[in-house]
């Protein structure tokens, strides 16, 4: 199912709030973190924000696109506002732990692959 929302991105001094919402208004989320100083990434924080393939839905199917890029810079980052609706719309328990927070200021030279089908896996029964 296909969620049409809005995100929102706003900088003051030295925090970063990200807020989104889905246009039914259904579920949000608005967090604010600190970024600190550079961290060594751990392969657990590499794996975590790595992204190597994109997706999307349309045409009634789902496609995947393969992403390209140099590894994310990570930053020490601090919570400091965290509300969301989101966990609970998509069904999920609440977090047992505190979150883990990181940050990047991001990548640079970001190439995009051809996108394409995926194919559906048969579903096991039992």
């Amino acid at each position: 199912m296909d969620h049409l929302g809005r995100l929102r991105l706003a900088r003051s001094g030295e925090s970063v709030t990200y807020a989104g919402s889905r246009r039914c208004g259904a579920s949000a989320y608005r967090l604010t973190v600190r970024p600190g100083p550079p961290i060594r990434p751990s392969p657990r924080d590499v794996w975590l924000a790595s992204r190597w393939r994109a997706f999307t839905h349309r045409a009634g199917a789902l496609w995947e696109t393969p992403v390209e890029h140099e590894p994310w810079p990570l930053r020490a980052a601090r919570l400091d506002d965290l509300a969301e609706s989101m966990t609970r719309a998509a069904g999920l328990p609440a977090p047992a732990e505190e979150p883990l927070v990181h940050f990047s200021d991001g990548v640079h030279k970001v190439r995009l692959g051809l996108s394409r089908p995926v194919r559906q896996q048969p579903r096991r029964q039992g």
